[in-house]
């Protein structure tokens, strides 16, 4: 018998925790996908062939990669998507699909994508350093505790109902595409007697944003182009009530315009897009 999307749900707990309550955690996830990894090589020995039941050598820990995106809204509070938070970059979080558990999970990247009349969707990517072993796939036979799922359609944050400040001091004054990536950099922290990392530091923060319009400000130098004033994305449904995370997503005054390109074809208008980048920590 096959499992249905509907009994496998996303939820991610608070920042630091090893609970999950489905009620408050809610991820509106639109997919998901968890791979699993042995680091195996090859066992070679000088003078003997290989052996059969004995043909690889491990190297490193399993890890668990998890990957979801979700659609963007202002229906769940601020009990809901807590790794959007900047002030919880350091922090590890539970994740749980279907019922399969996947604790001391650390958030690798998130991307936005941000369309005309598309809703705002994120898509993440987690590392977790202690997965479950041996389980099989799970299903949530009552998602979100057994009650309603509150999902307001008028939550929802379309790309038409954002806001943007000093687009056209980088691109034309019509942007057609914006995403927006943040990337962290981290070294686990292995402890002897133990297979598995216990946690992780972090290293590096850094945001990218990729504008996508029929302009361009000017092309840039050597050295790129640095910013002169705040370039930002304000994220807000239709009646104005922003994302308590990521509300705005900026490139500040001194980020770099590191790329720039454009294309034109025949009847068609041409079509530019600029590369942002900033070092956050």
């Amino acid at each position: 018998m096959s499992l249905s999307y509907s009994n496998l749900p996303v939820y991610v707990g608070g920042a630091n925790s090893s609970t999950i309550g489905e009620a408050t955690r809610y991820v509106a996830a639109t997919d998901a996908t968890v791979s699993f990894s042995a680091s195996a090589g090859a066992k070679r020995n000088l003078g003997k062939s290989i052996d059969t039941d004995d043909q690889f050598k491990f190297q490193g820990p399993r890890t668990a990669n998890i990957s979801f995106k979700f659609i963007l809204d202002t229906t769940f509070g601020a009990t809901h998507n807590q790794f959007l938070n900047d002030a919880n970059q350091s922090a590890f979080f539970p994740i749980k699909i279907g019922t399969n558990f996947y604790k001391n999970s650390y958030l690798s990247n998130y991307s936005v994508s941000i369309s005309p009349f598309q809703p705002v969707t994120v898509a993440v990517n987690f590392i977790s350093m202690n997965p479950p072993s041996g389980d099989a796939i799970k299903q949530d036979p009552s998602p979100y505790g057994g009650g309603t799922i509150p999902f307001n359609p008028d939550g929802v944050i379309y790309g038409y109902t954002c806001s943007v400040t000093n687009m056209d001091d980088v691109v034309g004054n019509v942007q057609s595409q914006i995403n927006y990536t943040k990337e962290y950099t981290r070294t686990p922290v292995y402890t002897l007697g133990s297979t598995n990392a216990e946690t992780m530091l972090l290293d590096g923060v850094e945001s990218e944003m990729n504008i996508t319009s029929t302009g361009l400000e000017n092309s840039i130098d050597y050295s790129g182009d640095k910013l002169a004033s705040d370039v930002s994305v304000g994220l807000q449904d239709i009646d104005g009530t922003a994302h308590p995370y990521i509300g705005t997503l900026t490139m500040s005054a001194g980020a770099r315009v590191l790329t720039t390109n454009y294309s034109v074809n025949g009847g068609d208008t041409v079509v530019t897009t600029a590369e942002i980048r900033q070092i956050d920590l």
